[in-house]
């Protein structure tokens, strides 16, 4: 009898934890969401316009151009890039097959780069 009574309790303070943390992660998700972007209701005549202004990273993606012996994976390690981020960037067809010369563009720096898996295996 003691024992199941622990099994209850045990469940409940997981119940309760669970609920807690699923509320925290609630609140920290729409004070976050609420600070990434502002906007902006415009009355003009009895007409309402609502604007959503999100920031955005304004700087131009840089170039980097292919030498030979370099591979997609080599050129993502290189710069700090995902090689998925590449490939879409680029509209890359074939990740596997990259011509020397050809000019890639680097997404632009944002401070988080996320580092993600590859479809091309490393040299």
């Amino acid at each position: 009898m003691g024992r199941m009574f622990l099994r209850t309790r045990l469940h409940m303070y997981l119940l309760w934890s669970t609920c807690v943390f699923g509320l925290l992660a609630f609140l920290s998700y729409l004070v976050t969401d609420s600070s990434s972007s502002s906007s902006v209701t415009t009355v003009v005549g009895g007409t309402t316009t609502s604007t959503t202004i999100s920031p955005a990273n304004t700087a131009a993606p840089l170039k980097y151009t292919v030498l030979p012996g370099e591979s997609l994976f080599g050129i993502a390690a290189k710069m700090k890039v995902s090689a998925p981020a590449l490939v879409a960037l680029n509209k890359i067809k074939n990740p596997d097959r990259l011509d020397v010369g050809t000019v890639l563009l680097l997404p632009p720096a944002t401070g988080f780069v996320p580092i993600g898996a590859t479809t091309t295996m490393q040299p």
